[in-house]
């Protein structure tokens, strides 16, 4: 009798393991939370300051626009900030620099000109200059394009250039910034402006002998060199915030100096 219960006591030990529950599986990583994406605006003449301010870190949908449009989108909650060279008068606005710009002249690729000056391009804009020639280049009349009122590159010319004079009727007006590097590199006898962030392989002319570097505009050396605003309807909180921080780092601060002139 005894040897037939150690038996089955044995048998029984040996068949606790194949009773017991299969152990779970390990859990697996769990995937990184998804950033909260960021509704950045941006003047058409900065749509290089965002290529250059990539973070993997950070989600940006963006749309490029004029400042009157980018504006009207940021007071409708259609947009979480902008970036802008320029804050219309009046506007109620929580803004913080992210980097220098600076108004550029561009001309056609065969222009043999380096440089103008500030007075002779007003006079060409105001219509007191139309050839050339009179400034030391080819015989050539000269065919004024400019941007549309609403546009930021439009009002620092306005107020940095034109100061109290009138632009010529006979100037082109682009709605875009593709619009005026198109006819100023299609046009032999085309002037025109952009901004320093979007001006890279136009041909770009020193101003009154000074060319707009990033380490020269960075030192406002440059005649018209703005800030570059970060713009929100009150200060920035949470990612938004942690974003700005990036850019005004020592980090987002070297990644953009590449192109613009650095703000610290």
């Amino acid at each position: 009798m005894f040897p037939r219960f150690l038996a089955s006591l044995c048998l029984l030990l040996l068949l606790l393991p194949a009773c017991r529950p299969a152990p779970l599986p390990l859990p697996e990583t769990m995937p990184e939370p998804t950033p909260t994406v960021l509704r950045i605006g941006v003047e058409d003449t900065a749509v290089s300051f965002l290529t250059l301010a990539h973070h993997p870190a950070f989600a940006l949908q963006t749309v490029a626009a004029n400042t009157d449009a980018l504006f009207a989108d940021l007071a409708a909650g259609k947009l979480d900030a902008l970036l802008t060279q320029h804050i219309p008068a009046g506007a109620v606005v929580w803004f913080n620099p992210v980097a220098v710009d600076a108004l550029v002249i561009i001309v056609h690729p065969d222009n043999p000109l380096e440089a103008l000056t500030r007075t002779e391009v007003q006079a060409m804009f105001n219509g007191r200059i139309t050839n050339w020639a009179e400034v030391g280049g080819p015989d050539l009349p000269i065919l004024l394009v400019t941007r549309e009122r609403e546009a930021s590159a439009r009002a620092i010319f306005t107020q940095r250039i034109m100061l109290e004079q009138r632009l010529s009727i006979n100037a082109m007006v682009a709605a875009a910034d593709t619009a005026v590097q198109q006819q100023v590199a299609t046009n032999p006898g085309a002037i025109g402006y952009t901004m320093m962030g979007a001006g890279q392989g136009a041909n770009v002319l020193a101003l009154d002998g000074i060319a707009p570097l990033p380490n020269i505009v960075s030192a406002q050396a440059y005649p018209i060199s703005v800030p570059l605003y970060f713009v929100s309807l009150a200060e920035p909180q949470g990612e938004l915030r942690a974003w700005l921080s990036w850019l005004q780092s020592a980090e987002g601060q070297q990644a953009i100096g590449n192109v613009y002139g650095r703000v610290r």
